[in-house]
């Protein structure tokens, strides 16, 4: 899952944050920049007092670090602030412990705002996980478990984003023997039989193409082309259903579908479209089979 936002891990009670460089930028950053006020007020002497600008190290460690480590920061910036007044700054005791004072005040505040923030990170977190959660759920309700591919739910779904095109062809697909292979061979071979169809009838359709299992044996694809241009996509399809036999083990179950066309123009409703895709589909296996079969 991808985030927008950054990722929050709580450990300890101080947090610790997935984000590259929180190390560099949530602890080396800070001590740098306390190294470098102290070397600038050194060399610079009383007339700058660098030393001043110590008191928004805590914050910056806060916008990148935990609480814990805010806090370490904070009293690394206190103590150096007090070492540095005691043995190189020549500035007045009441500068230095006024000084001193403002950076306990904002190392305190720091840490709050480092809390908050984690709390707010988290609770970000468990919103897009939930988020991502919830997607998941709705996928895996719209997709067939066994052949990956959308089943009945998902499709007419689906097909309700194709409203309004006025050239559409509906399709139905029976996998001619699968009685005969469960029979003989069971039915995890028949399941795999299954999945076998639903790999070559969809990596034979364009990505425009729906498909999906409507059921059973049965597929269903919609085709957003006339009649003139569907029925050879179909028989592209039934030709790679049967390209080669199905290999299941030592066995070599030779395969073919017979196929239901009929029209599907926008104004007319799906289940008229789908009962006359059905009654080709019965035509053609009344037929003999490995055929495709339009009503019109």
């Amino acid at each position: 899952m991808s985030a927008s936002g950054p990722i929050v891990r709580l450990e300890g009670g101080g947090g610790s944050l997935r984000r590259s460089g929180s190390w560099s930028l949530g602890v080396v950053a800070p001590i740098s920049g306390i190294a470098l006020v102290l070397g600038a007020d050194a060399v610079e002497g009383p007339r700058t007092a660098y030393v001043g600008v110590l008191v928004v190290v805590p914050m910056f460690a806060a916008v990148f670090a935990g609480p814990v480590v805010t806090a370490c920061i904070g009293a690394v910036t206190w103590l150096a602030a007090l070492t540095f007044g005691m043995t190189v700054s020549g500035g007045s005791v009441q500068a230095q412990s006024l000084r001193l004072g403002v950076i306990a005040i904002v190392s305190i505040l720091a840490i709050a705002a480092s809390a908050l923030r984690l709390r707010q990170e988290h609770r970000l977190t468990l919103a897009e996980q939930q988020t991502a959660t919830i997607a998941e759920v709705r996928r895996l309700s719209e997709t067939d478990e066994l052949t990956g591919l959308l089943n009945r739910r998902g499709l007419l779904k689906a097909m309700g984003r194709t409203e309004g095109f006025a050239e559409r062809m509906v399709a139905l697909i029976d996998i001619d023997n699968l009685k005969q292979v469960n029979d003989s061979y069971g039915h995890q071979v028949g399941d795999h039989y299954i999945t076998a169809v639903a790999r070559r009838l969809s990596t034979s359709l364009a990505g425009t193409d729906l498909i999906g299992r409507w059921g059973g044996d049965e597929f269903l694809i919609i085709l957003e082309l006339p009649e003139s241009r569907s029925g050879p996509v179909l028989d592209r399809a039934r030709a790679a259903v049967m390209s080669n036999p199905v290999g299941v083990g030592d066995h070599r179950l030779p395969v073919s579908v017979s196929v239901g066309l009929a029209d599907w123009p926008a104004h007319q409703p799906l289940d008229t479209s789908l009962a006359l895709a059905d009654a080709a589909l019965h035509e053609a296996k009344s037929a003999g089979r490995n055929r495709t079969s339009y009503e019109r």
